[in-house]
């Protein structure tokens, strides 16, 4: 009798052990399905000032909210990162189909009218966007200054950047000699002209703070060495001009 009852208590013990088994993978798989055909819900971008909400989400191929596992976080962010305007981006994902884009965009540093290219922060050039108030640089300038050229101004903050209206470059001649041959003038919007070369110009920065203490509107000269700033205005230099002409005539 005893034995009867253990073989009872093993079967017993097999079938439940068993339904359990097929109930956790009943579970798994439902999980599974669960998740398979879940859906993105939501989509939330940050950050962005001149992208479209329409320009990412096609770019990132989720604009008729697919699966949400359809694509891996890294394949969106690869996706997203061959906009031209976009400097990093980071996705992030949760169980309830919402997707978290954040980016931090490029942004314009000039308009290069011998390439007819807008050159951009992150050192990309596109001549498929399109940027109102971007300063023009108007003449041509050698290879190497004008990396360097970008890759200063990316230093330079924006609001001094959007105050400028052309970009010449201007080097600083004695005669054949050269005596600087990064010097630039900056033609701004309000009126002044600067000139600055790329070791100082990070002086730009300080700009909008000058601006607000001319009382007239003339030329600024920020490329020597000292921090001194030189400011000479347009009708000086014309009554400096007037006399070296009277002068030169007598």
């Amino acid at each position: 009798m005893k034995k009867r009852k253990r073989k009872k208590i093993r079967r017993h013990l097999k079938l439940k052990s068993f339904f359990i088994f097929l109930g956790i993978l009943i579970l798994i798989i439902m999980i599974v399905f669960y998740f398979y055909h879940l859906r993105i819900k939501n989509i939330y971008i940050e950050g962005t000032s001149y992208l479209s909400d329409y320009e990412i989400l096609e770019a990132a191929k989720i604009r008729d909210y697919p699966r949400l596992f359809k694509y891996s976080t890294h394949q969106l962010e690869k996706n997203i990162q061959k906009l031209d305007l976009v400097d990093q981006v980071q996705v992030k994902k949760n169980i309830l189909g919402r997707v978290k884009i954040k980016i931090q965009e490029a942004y314009p540093l000039f308009y290069n009218r011998d390439s007819s290219k807008y050159v951009l922060s992150n050192g990309k050039e596109s001549n498929t966007l399109s940027f109102a108030g971007v300063p023009f640089l108007i003449n041509y300038v050698p290879d190497a200054i004008y990396e360097r050229l970008i890759t200063e101004l990316t230093k330079v903050n924006l609001e001094a950047i959007q105050m400028i209206s052309e970009i010449e470059y201007s080097s600083n001649m004695s005669g054949d000699v050269v005596i600087d041959d990064t010097r630039f003038l900056f033609r701004m919007n309000d009126g002044n002209q600067v000139y600055i070369n790329l070791i100082n110009i990070d002086r730009l920065d300080d700009y909008p703070l000058i601006y607000t203490i001319l009382t007239d509107k003339g030329v600024l000269e920020l490329d020597s060495d000292n921090e001194r700033v030189v400011f000479k205005s347009y009708k000086s230099i014309e009554e400096s001009k007037k006399k070296e002409e009277e002068t030169n005539g007598q």
